[in-house]
């Protein structure tokens, strides 16, 4: 009850714009900050073609990489025949459970890859795949 005389008018809707620009501030923040994980060097690997569609796919894998300038990669990082062995117990991985995907590139020499296989071979890692590309999708494109 109004006994003033005065007529009452309810309060004009308002937007509080403070939480507003706290929320639009924290998403850009967030937005600049995983922009940065976005570029991630990566190996240009020229891979050979492939004649059969038969590819092995899996969660479970490890992956080496030769380049060619004969570099050896193992999960990215740069390694060398002789610490591949150390790495691939240091995984503890299991050499019948987990699929090994060489990726080679066309140029590298023959005799390194030889190696890595041999290395994997003496550590029980039967599963083993290279990576190639299907006749018709080019370099750069491949497929695994």
């Amino acid at each position: 009850m109004n006994f003033s005389g005065k007529k009452s008018r309810p309060a004009s809707p308002a937007v509080n714009m403070t939480p507003l620009v706290d929320v639009i501030l924290q998403l850009v923040i967030f937005f600049m900050v995983t922009a940065q994980f976005a570029v991630l060097p990566g190996l240009r690997l020229e891979l050979p073609e492939l004649a059969s569609r038969a590819l092995a796919r899996t969660d479970e894998r490890l992956e080496i990489s030769v380049t060619s300038q004969n570099d050896l990669f193992f999960e990215g990082r740069p390694t060398t025949v002789g610490r591949l062995g150390d790495l691939l117990e240091q995984t503890g991985a299991d050499g019948r459970s987990v699929v090994v995907l060489i990726s080679a590139d066309r140029r590298a020499d023959y005799g390194l890859v030889f190696e890595v296989v041999e290395a994997l071979r003496l550590k029980n890692f039967t599963r083993v795949v290279r990576a190639a590309t299907l006749p018709g999708q080019g370099p750069g494109k491949e497929n695994r």
